[in-house]
């Protein structure tokens, strides 16, 4: 499910964005799909000086439930999970809506739910999307 800039991009603002920030399902079979796809375009993430870069190390820091920043030959992967303010994937998942990039289907999280989790970050660049995202909009 994607989130972030490219999210806002999707939803009629052009901005640039340094990384790819998703909402995957909890699974374990799907973190362990997740961990394997960041493996192959070498993936990688930083836990304090150690660097785990194997499929298995991958899904087992995706499982913690905690943010996981993958850092890929493709560029940056932001895995959201256990933040305040996002939801969890199945409320994301039944609110969204499908693109296309590319030729392969891609979801998107609705407006509604972007704005929301924008109003929960509070930082500066969210809002600066919220007030792009409303005039879009109108």
């Amino acid at each position: 499910m994607l989130i972030g800039g490219l999210a806002v991009n999707a939803w009629g603002v052009v901005r640039g964005t340094k990384d790819v920030d998703i909402v995957v399902d909890p699974g374990i079979e799907n973190l362990k799909r997740v961990a394997a796809v960041a493996a192959e375009v070498n993936g990688h993430v930083q836990t304090g000086e150690s660097f785990l870069s194997s499929q298995p190390s991958i899904a087992g820091q995706l499982a913690s439930g905690d943010q996981v920043a993958i850092e890929t030959d493709l560029g940056r992967l932001d895995v959201v999970q256990g933040l305040d303010g996002v939801p969890a994937f199945e409320e994301l998942r039944a609110r969204a809506t499908e693109t296309e990039v590319l030729g392969v289907s891609v979801a998107v999280c609705s407006i509604e739910d972007l704005k929301s989790m924008k109003r929960a970050a509070g930082r500066t660049r969210d809002l600066a999307d919220l007030e792009d995202l409303d005039t879009a909009s109108e």
